[in-house]
């Protein structure tokens, strides 16, 4: 699997999107303390949390068959100009306010 790793922006971004209540600024205190906590995870509880995070950041998919919406990620394959998908993590899409 081709993949390139996050820069500091990057990594920064997805924090403050990931963890909105832990990294609320832009400022410099806020970049250092994002980079502190990325810096410390560690464990399997770390960054469980962390990519169960990530996993609800996904644009949200229809199933074909329950037509309900779902943020996933998994290996993706692009067949016939379509791409699929089969879901090693799945969360059912919530609707706004329901957080």
């Amino acid at each position: 699997m081709k993949f390139e790793k996050l820069d500091e922006l990057e990594m920064f971004e997805l924090l403050q999107a990931a963890y909105p209540e832990k990294f609320i600024n832009e400022d410099d205190e806020t970049w250092d303390a994002a980079q502190q906590f990325a810096d410390d995870l560690s464990g399997w509880e770390d960054i469980a949390e962390l990519l169960g995070r990530v996993v609800m950041l996904t644009m949200p998919m229809g199933s074909g068959i329950t037509k309900r919406l779902s943020h996933c990620i998994g290996p993706v394959t692009i067949a016939d100009g379509k791409a699929h998908m089969i879901a090693a993590v799945r969360r059912d899409a919530q609707e706004a306010g329901d957080e």
